[in-house]
């Protein structure tokens, strides 16, 4: 989808105070089945006695002050979040709303794994280009990956699982500094993929109630794969990723080779999935250089890894108005996406 008059100001990542270097989690005996592609982040991990959702409040506040937004602007806002945000039966919505002000925003909640913020991207231009009275909107992102429901250090393959939160702005005119044209947003899903992170179980009545009241994603995708083989989920993964990074670069009249290009951002998985999904099928539209993997940075972040791209992106390498940006991204169920935006301030 081409947008070209909506433009994504402020954006701004909250850390937990607490890092915990891989080595120092190896050295513990805390990981298993060790990735040595994963390099030696700091992962940061939450702790404080607050709700996860405080995250994307402390985020959402910063991405204000950033953008020069009055909260009392924002028509609607899309909060993200993959696991619990401190309370049962609640809405971290409402409550990063609340906590920032913004009185007069239409909360919503959204679930869709790690590409939500992207896919809240996209519902977001959407309702603003139909409606033109919503002035600004917001995206916000938490998680925390905390025990004993959730061990960030062995709950999937291919990465560990930091903590953070993420804000952003979309308005209908840019901000004086830290601010993108939205240029385009393109999505490919592959519904039939959503076995994946379920084969062999049987459903339960709530989270993490299964033998052991863990969380475990490496169960559910070995026993995908051992019925089905990779074969199927390249083909449809490396289908839906190229489909939707040529339709981002066509809509916005790029085709990938331009010098404006600065940067090419992946997930921030293992340096092995960096290599063998994100460069090899993307160094033909980018070539190498460009291509930008910070997982070694802070380990895979969730649904807050848009956020930290673009944040990443704006200060590494320093743009020019003009500068294109890119974000790949991809979640469970599983959906890809690519978001093209165009330095401002």
């Amino acid at each position: 989808m081409f947008i070209g008059d909506l433009f994504l100001n402020g954006n701004a990542v909250s850390y937990p105070a607490r890092r915990v270097p891989v080595d120092e989690a190896l050295s513990e005996g805390l990981i298993s089945d060790y990735d040595e592609t994963l390099g030696n982040p700091s992962v940061p991990v939450f702790e404080e006695e607050a709700p996860a959702a405080f995250m994307a409040v402390d985020a959402l506040r910063s991405a204000l002050k950033s953008g020069g937004t009055d909260p009392a602007d924002i028509g609607f806002l899309v909060h993200c979040g993959w696991w619990h945000q401190g309370f049962d039966i609640w809405s971290a919505a409402h409550y990063v709303a609340h906590q920032n002000d913004a009185l007069s925003a239409v909360p919503m909640n959204l679930s869709q794994g790690c590409n939500a913020p992207m896919a809240a991207l996209e519902l977001i231009t959407r309702s603003m280009r139909a409606d033109a009275s919503i002035k600004v909107s917001a995206v916000t992102t938490a998680d925390a990956m905390r025990l004993p429901q959730v061990d960030r250090w062995n709950l999937n393959y291919g990465c560990v699982h930091g903590d953070a939160g993420t804000a952003l702005l979309v308005s209908r005119e840019p901000a004086e500094r830290n601010s993108f044209r939205i240029l385009s947003i393109a999505s490919k899903a592959a519904p039939e993929l959503e076995e994946m992170n379920r084969a062999g179980f049987e459903p339960t009545p709530g989270p993490a109630l299964r033998e052991g009241g863990t969380v475990d994603l490496k169960a559910a995708k070995k026993a995908y794969l051992t019925e089905y083989g990779m074969g199927g989920f390249i083909e449809r993964s490396s289908a839906s990723l190229i489909g939707c990074v040529t339709q981002a670069l066509e809509e916005a009249g790029l085709d990938g080779s331009e010098d404006r290009i600065r940067a090419v951002s992946v997930p921030r998985l293992s340096g092995k999935i960096f290599e063998t999904v994100y460069r090899a099928q993307l160094s033909p539209f980018f070539g190498n250089g460009k291509l930008k993997w910070w997982g070694d940075r802070t380990a895979h972040l969730g649904v807050a890894d848009v956020g930290a791209n673009i944040e990443d992106m704006y200060h590494d390498p320093a743009l020019e108005p003009g500068d294109i940006c890119i974000v790949v991204n991809a979640g469970g169920g599983y959906t890809w996406s690519c978001l093209v935006l165009e330095s401002v301030s």
